[in-house]
């Protein structure tokens, strides 16, 4: 196994794509990681294993309850297995964003899903295709996934003008650390991956970020990543709702730098 996989991962790993194999045989095309774990940036508290199973057919409706079954056994027998997060999908269906594939079978929240919609964009397909991970499968190279750097322009895009300008909008939704966390790195890593032409973990972003930006947006980034590393358990603000304005400064400051020097605008949504 790749050891870029930490070692209290490997036998749930090991045990997951072994039972799935157990079971479907060869209609098990490959198991594949990314995100935290393919970018070397797996932390034990907090980070998700992200994975994609790929499939040669779709599973019958029969296969749904065993492939529900291997999840709960991990379930039962692994501390991480909690954190599992990752989409079923056929061969046909790799390199497209959801909106251009039927729903299919995903696992989130301690839970097998039947069937809809999770974390497929192109983004996803970047950072398999160049940070993946497989186990015991043909190399991530075999799934010939085709994305382009525009598809990841068109998305940082949608991300910034539609989902995060929406967001900002919202009353009192950034007052939770799990909120500022979630904002300031995601934002960092939008900065990061469209300056670098690469994806980053959310530290390794904020820490670019930080370099790159004026220090009065600073202070907001060490917040999220005391906040992600649980390193001091008292906010580097006074109040709460401070906070929550400082971030709304950070996200407006970041949209209009990024739209203006990559160019960036409002165009179908994906």
């Amino acid at each position: 196994m790749n050891e870029k996989i930490p070692n209290i991962l490997r036998p749930m790993l090991y045990e997951y794509e072994a039972n799935l194999k157990k079971y479907f045989g060869s209609n098990i095309f490959g198991v594949y990681l990314y995100n935290s774990v393919a970018l070397g940036g797996f932390d034990k508290d907090k980070s998700d294993i992200d994975f994609i199973t790929i499939l040669n057919k779709d599973f019958e409706d029969k296969d749904i309850s065993i492939v529900a079954l291997i999840h709960n056994e991990l379930n039962s027998k692994f501390k991480y297995a909690k954190r599992m997060e990752g989409m079923y999908l056929t061969k046909d269906k790799v390199g497209k964003p959801n909106s251009k594939i039927e729903p299919y079978l995903y696992f989130c929240d301690e839970k097998l899903n039947s069937y809809g919609y999770y974390d497929i964009n192109y983004v996803t397909w970047w950072t398999l295709k160049y940070n993946g991970i497989s186990i015991n499968s043909p190399d991530v190279s075999s799934l010939n996934i085709n994305v382009q750097w525009s598809n990841i322009v068109e998305t940082m895009n949608y991300n910034l003008n539609s989902y995060w300008k929406k967001k900002l909008c919202e009353k009192n939704t950034f007052l939770s650390d799990e909120w500022i966390e979630f904002a300031v790195l995601t934002l960092c890593r939008i900065l990061y991956t469209l300056d670098n032409k690469s994806i980053a973990t959310k530290i390794e972003s904020a820490k670019y970020t930080i370099m790159s930006i004026p220090d009065e947006y600073k202070l907001i980034i060490e917040e999220a990543i005391r906040i992600r590393k649980n390193s001091c358990d008292r906010s580097l603000y006074e109040t709460e709702f401070k906070r929550e304005n400082e971030l709304k400064f950070f996200a407006n400051y970041l949209i209009d730098y990024c739209n203006k020097k990559y160019s960036l605008v409002v165009t179908n949504l994906i």
